[in-house]
Protein backbone atom coordinates (compact mmCIF):
# COMPACT_ATOMS: atom_id res chain seq x y z
CA UNK A 1 0.00 0.00 0.00
CA UNK A 2 1.07 3.56 -0.80
CA UNK A 3 2.39 5.55 2.08
CA UNK A 4 0.34 8.24 1.75
CA UNK A 5 -2.50 6.30 1.81
CA UNK A 6 -1.60 4.07 4.82
CA UNK A 7 -0.97 7.18 7.03
CA UNK A 8 -4.64 8.67 5.96
CA UNK A 9 -6.03 5.65 6.69
CA UNK A 10 -4.31 5.46 9.94
CA UNK A 11 -5.04 9.45 10.77
CA UNK A 12 -8.92 9.13 11.56
CA UNK A 13 -7.88 6.50 14.26
CA UNK A 14 -4.93 8.16 15.84
CA UNK A 15 -7.18 11.34 16.41
CA UNK A 16 -9.58 9.00 17.63
CA UNK A 17 -7.34 8.15 20.36
CA UNK A 18 -6.09 11.67 21.17
CA UNK A 19 -10.01 12.85 21.49
CA UNK A 20 -10.49 9.88 23.85
CA UNK A 21 -7.31 10.84 25.91
CA UNK A 22 -8.38 14.76 25.74
CA UNK A 23 -11.95 13.99 27.31
CA UNK A 24 -10.65 11.73 29.56
CA UNK A 25 -8.02 13.96 31.03
CA UNK A 26 -10.18 17.41 30.87
CA UNK A 27 -12.16 15.95 33.34
CA UNK A 28 -9.59 15.31 35.81
CA UNK A 29 -7.97 19.07 35.69
CA UNK A 30 -7.25 20.28 38.75
CA UNK A 31 -6.71 23.70 38.72
CA UNK A 32 -10.62 25.03 38.78
CA UNK A 33 -10.48 23.39 42.39
CA UNK A 34 -8.11 25.76 43.56
CA UNK A 35 -10.77 28.89 42.17
CA UNK A 36 -9.43 29.74 39.00
CA UNK A 37 -12.17 31.27 36.36
CA UNK A 38 -11.52 30.64 32.77
CA UNK A 39 -11.23 33.38 30.60
CA UNK A 40 -11.04 33.63 26.90
CA UNK A 41 -8.29 35.89 25.28
CA UNK A 42 -9.43 38.14 22.39
CA UNK A 43 -6.13 40.10 22.37
CA UNK A 44 -2.25 38.77 22.48
CA UNK A 45 -1.56 40.42 25.70
CA UNK A 46 -5.27 40.86 27.50
CA UNK A 47 -5.46 43.57 30.48
CA UNK A 48 -7.72 43.39 34.06
CA UNK A 49 -8.54 46.64 35.05
CA UNK A 50 -9.09 47.23 38.89
CA UNK A 51 -11.28 49.96 39.98
CA UNK A 52 -11.52 50.96 43.43
CA UNK A 53 -15.37 51.08 45.21
CA UNK A 54 -17.31 54.00 46.57
CA UNK A 55 -16.91 54.84 50.59
CA UNK A 56 -19.40 54.20 52.72
CA UNK A 57 -22.82 55.53 51.94
CA UNK A 58 -23.04 59.02 53.61
CA UNK A 59 -25.72 60.29 55.81
CA UNK A 60 -28.08 62.98 54.22
CA UNK A 61 -30.71 64.87 55.41
CA UNK A 62 -33.87 65.70 53.72
CA UNK A 63 -33.40 68.20 50.62
CA UNK A 64 -30.25 67.81 50.93
CA UNK A 65 -27.91 66.80 48.00
CA UNK A 66 -27.36 63.29 47.99
CA UNK A 67 -23.38 62.45 48.27
CA UNK A 68 -21.31 62.01 45.24
CA UNK A 69 -17.65 60.06 45.03
CA UNK A 70 -15.58 58.99 42.28
CA UNK A 71 -13.84 55.64 41.71
CA UNK A 72 -10.05 55.44 41.25
CA UNK A 73 -8.52 53.24 38.46
CA UNK A 74 -5.43 51.01 40.14
CA UNK A 75 -2.55 49.71 38.16
CA UNK A 76 -3.64 47.20 35.41
CA UNK A 77 -2.62 43.99 35.21
CA UNK A 78 -1.71 42.22 32.17
CA UNK A 79 -1.78 38.51 32.05
CA UNK A 80 -0.34 37.14 28.42
CA UNK A 81 -0.93 33.61 27.81
CA UNK A 82 2.19 31.88 26.53
CA UNK A 83 1.93 28.46 24.10
CA UNK A 84 3.10 24.85 25.28
CA UNK A 85 4.04 22.24 22.89
CA UNK A 86 4.95 18.54 22.75
CA UNK A 87 5.54 16.27 19.82
CA UNK A 88 5.17 12.06 18.63
CA UNK A 89 6.28 10.96 15.47
CA UNK A 90 4.85 7.88 13.85
CA UNK A 91 6.64 5.82 11.82
CA UNK A 92 5.85 3.52 8.45
CA UNK A 93 6.79 0.46 10.69
CA UNK A 94 4.25 1.23 13.48
CA UNK A 95 0.92 0.96 10.83
CA UNK A 96 2.44 -1.71 8.40
CA UNK A 97 2.85 -3.84 11.54
CA UNK A 98 0.20 -2.87 13.18
CA UNK A 99 1.35 -1.73 16.52
CA UNK A 100 -1.28 0.36 17.89
CA UNK A 101 -0.46 0.02 21.46
CA UNK A 102 2.92 1.99 20.67
CA UNK A 103 0.52 4.82 19.15
CA UNK A 104 -1.76 4.37 21.48
CA UNK A 105 0.91 4.77 24.33
CA UNK A 106 2.55 7.71 22.63
CA UNK A 107 -0.41 9.58 21.60
CA UNK A 108 -1.65 9.09 25.41
CA UNK A 109 1.42 10.44 26.65
CA UNK A 110 1.40 13.73 24.50
CA UNK A 111 -1.72 14.50 25.79
CA UNK A 112 -0.80 14.04 29.72
CA UNK A 113 2.34 16.29 28.30
CA UNK A 114 -0.19 18.87 28.01
CA UNK A 115 -2.24 18.16 30.42
CA UNK A 116 0.01 17.97 33.12
CA UNK A 117 1.42 21.58 32.31
CA UNK A 118 -2.15 23.11 33.11
CA UNK A 119 -1.85 22.16 36.14
CA UNK A 120 1.41 22.33 36.95
CA UNK A 121 1.00 26.10 36.05
CA UNK A 122 -1.83 26.82 37.90
CA UNK A 123 0.02 25.68 41.06
CA UNK A 124 3.11 27.70 40.66
CA UNK A 125 0.80 30.66 41.07
CA UNK A 126 0.32 29.69 44.67
CA UNK A 127 3.58 28.12 46.02
CA UNK A 128 5.89 30.80 43.97
CA UNK A 129 3.41 33.55 44.96
CA UNK A 130 5.59 34.45 47.72
CA UNK A 131 8.12 36.48 45.57
CA UNK A 132 7.63 38.45 42.05
CA UNK A 133 9.23 35.66 39.78
CA UNK A 134 5.91 34.01 39.08
CA UNK A 135 3.46 37.24 38.28
CA UNK A 136 3.03 40.53 40.45
CA UNK A 137 -0.53 41.94 41.51
CA UNK A 138 -1.67 45.38 40.37
CA UNK A 139 0.53 47.04 43.52
CA UNK A 140 3.96 45.62 42.01
CA UNK A 141 4.18 43.19 45.28
CA UNK A 142 3.87 38.99 44.87
CA UNK A 143 1.10 37.74 45.47
CA UNK A 144 0.77 37.07 49.21
CA UNK A 145 2.86 39.57 50.97
CA UNK A 146 2.80 41.17 54.21
CA UNK A 147 2.77 44.87 52.78
CA UNK A 148 -0.08 45.32 50.49
CA UNK A 149 -0.89 48.81 49.37
CA UNK A 150 -3.74 50.41 49.10
CA UNK A 151 -5.04 53.13 46.48
CA UNK A 152 -7.04 55.26 48.18
CA UNK A 153 -6.45 55.09 52.20
CA UNK A 154 -3.29 54.61 53.48
CA UNK A 155 -2.14 51.44 55.59
CA UNK A 156 -1.06 48.07 54.93
CA UNK A 157 -2.53 44.91 54.41
CA UNK A 158 -0.91 41.09 55.19
CA UNK A 159 -2.03 37.65 53.86
CA UNK A 160 0.90 35.92 54.35
CA UNK A 161 2.65 34.10 57.67
CA UNK A 162 5.24 30.88 58.03
CA UNK A 163 3.24 29.46 60.73
CA UNK A 164 2.66 25.45 60.09
CA UNK A 165 -0.60 23.96 59.82
CA UNK A 166 -2.69 24.09 62.68
CA UNK A 167 -6.17 24.56 63.87
CA UNK A 168 -4.98 27.71 65.82
CA UNK A 169 -3.43 28.81 62.69
CA UNK A 170 -6.05 27.90 60.71
CA UNK A 171 -8.63 29.95 62.55
CA UNK A 172 -6.17 33.26 62.34
CA UNK A 173 -6.52 32.45 58.67
CA UNK A 174 -9.82 32.64 58.52
CA UNK A 175 -10.44 35.84 60.34
CA UNK A 176 -7.92 37.62 58.67
CA UNK A 177 -9.36 36.96 54.76
CA UNK A 178 -12.80 37.78 56.41
CA UNK A 179 -10.86 41.43 57.11
CA UNK A 180 -9.84 41.89 53.81
CA UNK A 181 -10.52 45.85 52.37
CA UNK A 182 -10.63 47.43 49.08
CA UNK A 183 -8.34 49.96 48.17
CA UNK A 184 -10.91 52.59 49.36
CA UNK A 185 -10.50 50.57 52.95
CA UNK A 186 -13.92 49.37 53.20
CA UNK A 187 -14.08 45.87 54.33
CA UNK A 188 -15.04 42.71 51.94
CA UNK A 189 -18.47 40.73 52.61
CA UNK A 190 -17.35 37.84 54.31
CA UNK A 191 -16.23 34.84 52.98
CA UNK A 192 -18.96 32.16 52.13
CA UNK A 193 -16.61 29.43 50.12
CA UNK A 194 -13.39 28.70 51.74
CA UNK A 195 -11.36 26.13 50.80
CA UNK A 196 -7.62 24.91 52.41
CA UNK A 197 -5.54 24.00 49.71
CA UNK A 198 -2.51 21.96 50.76
CA UNK A 199 0.45 19.91 48.99
CA UNK A 200 -0.24 15.58 48.79
CA UNK A 201 2.14 15.46 51.98
CA UNK A 202 -0.32 17.54 53.61
CA UNK A 203 -3.44 16.01 52.97
CA UNK A 204 -4.28 13.50 55.69
CA UNK A 205 -2.86 16.57 58.26
CA UNK A 206 -5.82 18.70 56.35
CA UNK A 207 -8.18 15.90 57.21
CA UNK A 208 -6.95 16.16 61.38
CA UNK A 209 -7.16 20.05 61.24
CA UNK A 210 -10.75 20.14 59.60
CA UNK A 211 -13.04 17.50 60.08
CA UNK A 212 -11.48 15.60 63.64
CA UNK A 213 -14.64 15.69 66.33
CA UNK A 214 -12.50 17.64 68.48
CA UNK A 215 -9.79 20.47 68.10
CA UNK A 216 -6.73 18.00 67.23
CA UNK A 217 -4.50 20.17 68.81
CA UNK A 218 -5.96 20.17 72.13
CA UNK A 219 -7.31 17.30 73.76
CA UNK A 220 -9.44 19.39 76.32
CA UNK A 221 -11.66 21.45 73.40
CA UNK A 222 -14.64 19.73 72.97
CA UNK A 223 -15.82 20.62 69.88
CA UNK A 224 -13.58 21.56 66.16
CA UNK A 225 -15.48 24.84 64.79
CA UNK A 226 -14.36 23.70 61.29
CA UNK A 227 -17.20 20.42 61.32
CA UNK A 228 -19.81 23.27 61.94
CA UNK A 229 -21.90 24.05 58.63
CA UNK A 230 -21.40 27.93 59.01
CA UNK A 231 -17.67 27.66 59.65
CA UNK A 232 -16.53 24.57 57.21
CA UNK A 233 -13.90 24.60 54.95
CA UNK A 234 -13.55 22.55 51.60
CA UNK A 235 -9.87 20.72 51.95
CA UNK A 236 -8.16 20.77 48.15
CA UNK A 237 -5.01 18.94 47.59
CA UNK A 238 -2.81 20.80 45.21
CA UNK A 239 -1.12 17.45 43.90
CA UNK A 240 0.95 19.21 41.24
CA UNK A 241 3.08 21.09 44.08
CA UNK A 242 6.74 19.50 44.33
CA UNK A 243 6.86 17.70 47.38
CA UNK A 244 10.53 19.03 48.08
CA UNK A 245 10.59 22.71 49.64
CA UNK A 246 7.04 23.42 49.17
CA UNK A 247 5.55 20.31 50.65
CA UNK A 248 4.81 22.51 53.48
CA UNK A 249 3.03 25.41 52.01
CA UNK A 250 -0.62 25.82 52.61
CA UNK A 251 -3.32 28.80 50.89
CA UNK A 252 -6.70 29.50 52.19
CA UNK A 253 -8.74 30.30 49.02
CA UNK A 254 -12.49 32.25 49.11
CA UNK A 255 -13.42 30.54 45.77
CA UNK A 256 -16.18 33.28 45.62
CA UNK A 257 -13.83 36.14 45.68
CA UNK A 258 -11.63 34.01 43.04
CA UNK A 259 -13.84 33.88 40.83
CA UNK A 260 -13.37 37.64 40.63
CA UNK A 261 -9.90 38.04 40.87
CA UNK A 262 -8.04 34.75 39.74
CA UNK A 263 -7.81 33.98 36.24
CA UNK A 264 -6.59 31.14 33.70
CA UNK A 265 -6.45 33.24 30.25
CA UNK A 266 -6.91 31.34 27.51
CA UNK A 267 -5.24 31.52 24.03
CA UNK A 268 -6.06 27.93 23.25
CA UNK A 269 -6.58 24.76 24.69
CA UNK A 270 -5.03 21.72 23.47
CA UNK A 271 -5.36 20.76 20.29
CA UNK A 272 -3.90 18.13 18.45
CA UNK A 273 -2.29 18.68 14.64
CA UNK A 274 -0.11 16.79 12.18
CA UNK A 275 2.39 17.97 9.77
CA UNK A 276 1.31 16.82 6.55
CA UNK A 277 4.89 16.00 5.25
CA UNK A 278 5.77 12.30 5.55
CA UNK A 279 9.83 12.37 5.58
CA UNK A 280 11.71 9.22 6.00
CA UNK A 281 8.86 6.96 6.65
CA UNK A 282 8.07 8.72 9.50
CA UNK A 283 5.05 11.70 9.92
CA UNK A 284 4.96 14.09 13.17
CA UNK A 285 2.31 14.80 15.18
CA UNK A 286 2.32 17.69 17.62
CA UNK A 287 -0.04 19.40 20.38
CA UNK A 288 -0.24 22.35 21.91
CA UNK A 289 -2.36 25.07 24.45
CA UNK A 290 -1.55 28.22 24.84
CA UNK A 291 -2.66 29.79 28.43
CA UNK A 292 -1.34 31.70 31.67
CA UNK A 293 -2.99 31.53 35.18
CA UNK A 294 -2.89 35.11 37.06
CA UNK A 295 -4.51 37.13 39.75
CA UNK A 296 -5.37 40.94 39.03
CA UNK A 297 -5.98 41.20 43.51
CA UNK A 298 -4.95 39.57 46.08
CA UNK A 299 -8.08 39.44 48.46
CA UNK A 300 -9.50 36.38 48.07
CA UNK A 301 -6.08 34.41 49.05
CA UNK A 302 -4.07 34.03 52.42
CA UNK A 303 -0.58 32.14 52.07
CA UNK A 304 1.71 30.00 54.33
CA UNK A 305 5.17 29.21 53.45
CA UNK A 306 5.54 26.78 56.33
CA UNK A 307 8.68 25.09 56.71
CA UNK A 308 7.06 22.38 58.65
Amino acid sequence: MDLQVLFNLADPRIRKIWDEKNTQLSQRLEYQNLGYKDSDAEIRDPQFDNFTGLGLATLTGEKQPYSSEEKDQTSTVTISPQKWTNSIDITEEQLRFNLWREINDATGALANSEYGRIDTEAAKLFYLGFGTTFQSGPDALALFSSAHTRVSTSGTQSNTTTNTLSYENLKTAAQAIDRFEDDKGIQLMPCRNLCLIVAREKKERGIEVLRSIGNPDNAQRVSNVFNTGESNIQLVTANWIPRTTYNNYWFLVDKERASMMLHMVWGWRPRFDSDNTIKNGTKIYTASSMFKPGFQSFQFSYGANATS
